[in-house]
């Protein structure tokens, strides 16, 4: 009962859309069934003259055939069969053409275009009594059952009214001759199989109500069902952020490499720090080539020390680059001033540096 319970959730479109490929789908057998019967009473009704006419012809030719032949041998007998099955074919093919036809389309119009074998794979949980027995007493089996009992008591009912309403005219019967008898029964038989083959299509669009219930049950979802299906989808969240981890460490691992390069570290001076580089040969203003904030800026100040790269201290100017450039971006226009007196400032303390050193 606790995993039932736990699928309370709908089944997601990527869901479905496996379940069809293994050959789940909405669909009821009982609906296919009543419109066929549907198709070929009203079949029969539009075709019965025709068929009359057919059966007229096969007696007259099997009777010019006993007349013609006193004397029977493999060769009339032949030509007596290929004559009943040609004509018992003329007669019956359209009501099996009706018949194919429906099926095909109500199929078609349940299911839509599908092909799969995946239904006719062998699978060892059918070989499992426990499973059969499932089968048998489960909730499937009784709503089987229940259609069956409908259909009989249906079948029953209508026979009795049909020929309780009827009960005077079939003595009459003996009245006219065969061909009328015919007509008339046929006319009680089509309000019979009219009645059933209605009852029949009430019974399939209760089983096709069941069958949708049963259908989205099937499919239904827990929360740990879809979290499985969109780390496959998305991929595992856990993994990704250790992904990102890793990114962001090499990143970082670069962007120190390329700050033992800068030519100065402008800082706030302890939550942030931003290293600038000015290469002529590769951009026409200077570009970050590091920056960090809190604890990242404290190691990039750190790493300066290591390389001898000198630290300015400009609160407004490190905010603003650490704000509006990205690692590799140039100094923006509104910053080139305070940019260039800082760098002038560096470039007159090393050359002091230099002369001292010298």
């Amino acid at each position: 009962m606790g995993k039932i319970a736990e699928k309370r959730f709908p089944a997601t479109p990527k869901r479905r859309q496996e379940a069809r490929k293994k050959g789940q789908v909405l669909k009821s057998q009982e609906l296919t069934s009543a419109l066929m019967l549907l198709a070929l009473v009203a079949m029969l009704k539009l075709w019965l003259p025709s068929i009359i006419n057919h059966l007229a012809e096969l007696f007259g030719h099997v009777n010019s055939l006993v007349e013609q032949n006193q004397q029977w041998s493999i060769a009339t007998i032949s030509e007596l069969m290929l004559g009943v099955s040609w004509q018992f074919f003329r007669a019956l093919a359209p009501i099996f053409l009706v018949a194919f036809i429906m099926a095909i389309l109500v199929n078609f119009l349940q299911v839509g275009p599908l092909f799969t074998v995946e239904p006719l794979k062998p699978k060892i949980s059918r070989l499992s009594p426990i499973q059969g027995l499932k089968r048998m007493f489960g909730i499937r089996a009784l709503v089987q059952l229940a259609k069956s009992l409908m259909k009989v008591v249906v079948i029953g009912y209508f026979l009795y009214a049909v020929v309780r309403d009827n009960i005077d005219f079939f003595p009459l019967l003996q009245r006219v001759n065969v061909v009328q008898s015919l007509i008339l029964v046929s006319d009680v038989l089509f309000e019979l199989a009219w009645k059933v083959a209605v009852a029949f299509l009430l019974i399939a669009l209760g089983d096709f109500l069941y069958q949708w219930w049963d259908y989205e049950k099937n499919l239904r979802m827990s929360h740990q069902d879809i979290k499985e299906e969109f780390k496959q989808t998305e991929g595992d969240p856990q993994i990704k952020a250790q992904i990102k981890k890793q990114q962001r460490l090499l990143a970082n691992r670069r962007m120190m490499e390329d700050l033992k390069k800068a030519d100065v570290v402008i800082t706030n001076p302890i939550h942030y720090a931003v290293a600038l580089k000015y290469d002529p040969l590769k951009f026409e203003a200077p570009y970050v080539v590091a920056k960090g904030q809190d604890e990242l800026a404290l190691r990039i100040k750190a790493l300066a020390a290591e390389n001898d790269i000198i630290v300015v201290e400009n609160k407004p100017l490190a905010r603003a680059l650490y704000a509006q450039v990205d690692l590799g971006e140039v100094v923006p226009e509104d910053l080139y001033k305070a940019v260039a007196e800082v760098l002038a400032f560096v470039y007159k303390l090393n050359r002091r540096r230099h002369f001292y050193t010298a």
